[in-house]
């Protein structure tokens, strides 16, 4: 691990249920102030201000502007990470359609639910090493899409590793294009479907 990266590390996590609510109220409190102002007028005394918490508290678990910002972005990899193994496991056994409609549906949701929370996010991911964090939480992604490809009776594709490797980022390609162009609901919708057929006529080989 790069000294760079160590110093954007949490100084600690929260064990116990009122420490998560807390850490969860600091995050919501960056992304807003991070929205309205935009990071290079993000404080933390802001974000503290804004999560209804001290900066001292702030600082129990985050060193400095940056490590939140770190913080806030692996908080949100992670919830699109665990929509997608939702949908993984809730769809093992199922027709290779479904199983492709769910994942796409989950992860679309996961990434484009909140346009303006990870356009923001991802403007500032350059910064905090942003593509290590994207790499780490990927290939857990792929863990589950691996499992799921191996419980489709007519799946076509023989190289699992391989083909969730491509399914990742044959997901992460449309959405984010539709991030950085500030595309419309009825577009995001054309787009998603038609990644389920291109999805699906790949895994039929």
């Amino acid at each position: 691990m790069s000294d760079k990266a160590q110093r954007l590390k949490p100084r600690k996590k929260p064990v116990q249920a009122r420490s998560a609510f807390t850490v969860n109220a600091i995050f919501e409190g960056c992304i807003q102030v991070l929205l309205a102002e935009g990071p290079e007028r993000l404080t933390t005394t802001k974000v503290a201000e804004r999560a209804g918490v001290s900066v001292g508290t702030l600082y129990q678990y985050f060193g400095d502007k940056q490590s939140l910002l770190a913080g806030v972005l692996e908080h949100h990899l992670i919830e699109i990470v665990e929509k997608v193994e939702q949908a993984c496991a809730e769809s093992q056994g199922q027709d290779l359609e479904t199983v492709v409609r769910n994942l796409v549906t989950a992860f679309f949701d996961a990434k484009l639910g909140q346009p303006d929370v990870s356009r923001a996010l991802y403007a500032v991911s350059a910064e905090l090493e942003g593509n290590a964090l994207v790499m780490r939480y990927s290939q857990r992604t792929q863990t589950s899409i691996v499992a799921v490809l191996q419980s489709i009776p007519n799946v076509g594709v023989t190289d699992l590793f391989t083909s969730s490797f491509l399914l990742t980022t044959m997901l992460i390609g449309p959405a984010q294009a539709l991030l950085s162009v500030n595309a419309p609901e009825v577009f995001m919708e054309k787009v998603k479907e038609e990644t389920v057929a291109m999805l699906v006529s790949y895994l039929r080989g």
